[in-house]
């Protein structure tokens, strides 16, 4: 009896190390993915590549959801799975070059298991999308200044914090500087999959 108390003992010191090593989401830039773990462990992303120069080609799709079962959407919206790997996430869409443009720019693996590796650490609790034609980034909820920087309609940035109506947000250039500042509730949408 002792004996096998002991290996029981043993296993299960064997597998613990096991667990507590595995990885956790993480919200941050994965080469062409921002993504954002928030508060409730759900998961919001967007992806956005493109190729050439010149003539441009460009793929371009939303994700939410539970890490193991996204909604991924542009035009449809096609099922998914993002995991963390040792030194990024996987992401995984079956369809996903069926969204617009990601025949002729991503990878052929997105369909069973797409690495990508962390370029930068984030505190993102979400992603919205602006849906004002310009949004300045206050420096505080309710301010009013001119001259600051500001994002446009369609950009995609990631929430740091939400305080009565407005939201601390990041937006990243191509170039990867970061601005960050406060918009109104009223300039910005959450993502949402199609109904």
């Amino acid at each position: 009896m002792i004996r096998f108390l002991a290996v029981g003992v043993l296993s299960l010191c064997a597998v613990a190390p096991a667990f507590a090593g595995t990885p956790a989401l993480h919200s941050g830039k994965y080469e062409g993915l921002m993504l954002a773990v928030t508060p409730d462990h759900q998961v919001e992303g967007f992806y956005a590549e493109e190729l050439g120069e010149g003539v441009t080609r460009s793929c371009a799709f939303y994700l939410q959801g539970q890490p193991g079962a996204l909604t991924t959407w542009h035009d449809e919206a096609y099922p998914g799975s993002v995991a963390p790997s040792s030194d990024g996430v996987t992401l995984t869409v079956e369809q996903g070059r069926q969204h617009p443009g990601c025949m002729n720019v991503l990878m052929p693996e997105i369909a069973t298991g797409l690495e990508l590796t962390r370029t930068a650490s984030k505190n993102w609790i979400g992603l919205v999308t602006v849906a004002a034609d310009k949004a300045y980034l206050q420096k505080t909820p309710g301010a009013k200044a001119a001259k600051r920087p500001y994002i446009v309609k369609g950009d995609v940035v990631g929430v740091l914090a939400v305080k009565d109506g407005w939201a601390q947000v990041e937006f990243i250039t191509a170039q990867d500087r970061s601005f960050s500042g406060w918009i109104s509730q009223g300039q910005y949408s959450r993502l949402a999959p199609p109904r």
